[in-house]
Parts: C-alpha cells; structure tokens; sequence
C-alpha cells in the first residue's frame, strides 16, 4: 500500500479573461499549494474503487485517464472542506496519478503527468506540477513559480459557491491590462509582507460576495481579526489571509473558530 498526501491549493491571483473557442475562460492565476492536505491510501486491485462517495470522483476519473485497463483501491481522508476553491478533488485527483505512476511503473513524465491531469479538471495539472506555479489557459499551461513562506489563516464559511453562476457574473479583464499576477510575483520576490498583502487579486471575488454575502462577511472577519491581506481563493467560497507568523496564524484562527467560523493556521509550501 502506498500513503501520499493530497495538498490543498490556494490562489493568490486569479485574473479571468474572455470566453475560448472551447467555452471555457482564459485565466491566469498564481497558484500555491498549502498545508492543508488529504491522506491518500492507494493499493493494487483487480478493479478501480474509490471510498470518497463521490458520483463524480475525481480519483477514479484521473486513473482511468492515465491507464484505463489497470485496478486500484483508493481510501480517502478527507480534510480539505469540498466545494470550497482550494482544489480538494483535484489535489486527490493530483496525487492519485503521481501514486499510480509510481505503482504502476509506467514511468511518465511530470510533463506528461500534466497532459493528463488537465483531462481530468482544470486545477489538476497545476497540483500535478508541484509547487508554486503560474497556470494560464484553462489551467493546461502551467510554469514554476517562487513563493516564500507565507503564514495564512484559512476560512471556509460552510457554503457551496456555482463556479458556473460566479463566472457567469465576472467582467472579464483586458489581456492588455498590467498583469495582477506579475505584480504579485514582484512582491513575493520583495518579500514585503505589506506589498505582497496589497498584491493577491481574484477577478471572481466580487461576483462571488454578491451571490453570496457570507463570503464577503469571511473576508471581513479576517480583516476585524488582523489579517494584513485578505483574499477568496478560486471561485470560492474558502477565503484567507495573510500573518507575519505562524504564531499569530494559530491565535488569530482560534479567535475565529470561538466565534463559530471554520478557521485553520495554514502556510504555503
């Protein structure tokens, strides 16, 4: 049996452009994995079964991609909160064909791991890659990035956002437009707490606060409770911010787990 950890994502910015050929939007997006992870258990079988209830599982989906005619069992622990923007499925789904290929001995390539990852769902193949990375297109095109330790306070307000009605709502920026995501990435370089705070941007935050005023009042929380940056992560409705220190992370989400909110002390890896 194999055990590997399937790491949740969060994303610093995340700028939507307009519609595709293929209907899907442009983006770009700094995407970071966090602490927040998923324990995965994978061994040999004569079939492909999964134990996380999901009609539409993301794990079962990534191996039949990667080897259609091979069995494996998958047990999930689920830690990372579904349906709330830091990639839960796709980070099983990531580390599912990382372990597969290993166990399988097929032998592909991280690239190929990629190619195939973006079959699956538009957040795989950025997790596949492992890491900071910058993840264009639909999420297919992704290149290494750097990111320093950052110290987050995570909040999930218990909600299920549509991705379909949040960029349905969003006004799609100008490809000409100075990149949110270049700027970020000149900040982590500073290393600059308050430019890296004043630099996360996610193009879907606002449409999604309308639909969903709970996210909006996250956000808030965080802010009242000293975040120095504050962000919702893919199309939400998870929201988190930025702390000088692990210690303050841990204090800060305690205060907002006392006041009923679903709060965790994460960092970026």
């Amino acid at each position: 049996m194999m055990r590997t950890e399937a790491f949740a994502k969060v994303n610093l910015t995340l700028e939507v452009f307009g519609v595709r050929p293929d209907g899907y939007h442009a983006l770009r997006s700094l995407v970071v994995p966090i602490s927040l992870s998923d324990t995965i258990e994978v061994e040999p079988s004569q079939t492909l079964a999964s134990d996380t209830g999901y009609a539409d599982d993301l794990i079962l989906k990534a191996a039949r991609a990667l080897d259609p005619f091979r069995g494996a069992a998958f047990r999930v622990v689920k830690r990372i909160p579904a349906g709330g923007g830091l990639g839960g499925g796709s980070a099983d789904a990531a580390a599912a064909l990382v372990a597969l290929n290993e166990m399988w001995n097929l032998g592909r390539s991280r690239e190929e791991l990629c190619e195939i990852g973006a079959q699956v769902g538009s957040d795989v193949p950025a997790l596949v890659f492992g890491g900071p990375v910058v993840m264009q297109g639909r999420g297919e095109v992704v290149e290494r990035a750097s990111c320093p330790r950052l110290d987050l306070v995570l909040v999930n307000p218990g909600i299920h956002t549509s991705t379909r009605e949040v960029y349905a709502r969003c006004t799609a920026r100008d490809i000409a437009a100075p990149s949110a995501t270049g700027a970020c990435l000149d900040a982590l370089a500073s290393g600059d707490l308050g430019r890296i705070a004043a630099s996360f941007a996610n193009d879907l935050a606002l449409p999604a606060c309308r639909l969903h005023p709970e996210i909006a009042d996250a956000m808030s929380s965080l802010r009242t409770a000293g975040a120095i940056g504050v962000a919702m992560s893919g199309s939400g409705s998870s929201v988190f911010g930025l702390v000088e220190s692990a210690s303050r992370a841990e204090e800060v989400a305690e205060s907002l787990r006392k006041k009923g909110l679903s709060a965790w002390a994460v960092h970026t890896l």
